[in-house]
């Protein structure tokens, strides 16, 4: 039997203490440094708490939280359909339907990173909200996407992040945290030309009081719409099997079945059976949750606050100075705009290791020209029917994205 003498637990409790004092600490740290009325919250400080929260506190959280935050569209037989029929996403389980649909995500992620990530008014965050604007246009012109729709995954993707703190980390965030966030895509929607009509305040002359207020009316709006609009579609299916297959690409075979329970369970029982996801056990859902507990209680106690300098990098700075394209920070399933890497920290990754045990490379191969590691300029991502359109159109909305003014606040006019 082995024996812990009262030094040792002294010891290991007096760290647990430290580590919880020194994450309370940061997030003190950042509400002294931001003091002021939520009111009054101007888009480059809501932009820097959004891009702490993204990059150190929580950054696999907010990640996944977005993945799942497109994912969840895909309930919405109206979404679903179009997606399907623009044929961007597979609807067979093969290696080629899977790089098309890998594309897809890849091409989503880049403009979705360069507009949230990105510095507000920055070249790269306006040129991706442009490029957004050109490939949805035409869909929209003819109302293949409609408004709702739009508003409805600006929701999610606003939302979300704040869901998935509160169940899966070791704190909520704060309202200085969700009102920062708010402030964000509120601005970002504004961009993307999305009309907030259909939230109460909008109709009123002194509007929202805050982005609190905002955020309010749209959780309340986006649920009411998912109760609605969230059922059982063929296209729902196609697409959930299709992006079940990236989620669980990495795992190896034997862990692939737990893998899709564990999705099953996050996106909960309305989502679930709209895209004809099996159904977990009490069994699965209760060991699902208790290493959540474990999770939240190991990171608080046990894990120091991550500092700057290990922030996750959701972009490099700045593109490559021969070319004026990006390569991306970090890629899933397959690496498209990735450079090819042969160093410790790249070939040594868990990640890669669990893409090995599956049979994929420990890193990107220089020959997969396929998946573009020259990388990417933002007026050129999308599907290839738009490579090389859109120059004229972007360049007229990029115009109109210049004006925005950064050091005050969005609600302070109404």
């Amino acid at each position: 039997m082995v024996f812990i003498d009262g030094y040792t637990v002294s010891a290991l409790v007096a760290y647990a203490v430290l580590c919880a004092l020194l994450r309370y600490r940061q997030k003190h740290a950042i509400e002294a440094k931001f003091q002021m009325s939520l009111g009054d919250m101007t888009l480059l400080q809501a932009y820097e708490i959004q891009k702490w929260l993204g990059e150190q506190e929580f950054p696999a959280t907010f990640s996944a939280s977005i993945f799942f935050a497109l994912f969840k569209t895909y309930g919405v037989p109206s979404i679903s359909r179009l997606l399907v029929a623009t044929g961007q996403i597979a609807d067979r389980n093969n290696s080629h339907d899977l790089e098309r649909t890998s594309k897809r995500a890849a091409d989503t992620s880049v403009l979705i990173t360069n507009m949230v990530i990105g510095r507000p008014g920055s070249r790269r965050a306006i040129e991706a909200v442009a490029r957004t604007r050109f490939l949805h246009a035409g869909y929209r012109k003819d109302g293949k996407i409609s408004d709702d729709d739009m508003l409805y995954t600006l929701s999610l993707f606003v939302l979300e992040p704040i869901r998935w703190v509160a169940q899966y980390e070791w704190r909520c965030l704060t309202d200085l945290e969700r009102c920062a966030m708010a402030t964000c895509w509120k601005a970002l929607g504004e961009d993307l030309d999305i009309p907030y009509g259909r939230l109460p305040s909008s109709q009123e002359e002194r509007g929202w009081s805050d982005a609190l207020h905002w955020l309010r009316e749209l959780d309340e709006w986006s649920r009411a719409y998912a109760h609605q609009n969230v059922r059982l579609h063929k296209s729902n299916t196609i697409l959930a099997g299709a992006t079940m297959d990236m989620v669980i690409f990495k795992l190896p075979k034997i862990a692939k079945p737990a893998g899709q329970y564990i999705v099953s369970i996050i996106l909960g029982p309305g989502l679930r059976n709209a895209m004809g996801l099996p159904c977990p056990s009490p069994y699965h859902e209760a060991a699902f949750h208790g290493m959540i507990a474990i999770r939240k209680f190991i990171v608080r106690h046990l894990c120091l606050p991550r500092p700057y300098f290990l922030r996750r990098r959701h972009l490099l700075d700045h593109p490559d100075p021969q070319t004026g394209r990006y390569n991306v920070a970090r890629w899933r399933v397959h690496p498209w705009y990735a450079r090819p890497s042969s160093s410790f920290k790249s070939l040594w990754s868990i990640g890669n290791w669990l893409r090995w045990m599956r049979g994929g490379p420990l890193s990107p191969p220089p020959s997969e020209n396929k998946f573009l590691p020259e990388g990417y300029k933002i007026r050129e991502v999308g599907p290839s029917q738009f490579t090389g359109k859109g120059g004229k159109e972007m360049d007229k909305i990029e115009e109109t994205l210049r004006g925005r003014s950064l050091d005050v606040c969005p609600f302070a006019s109404l």
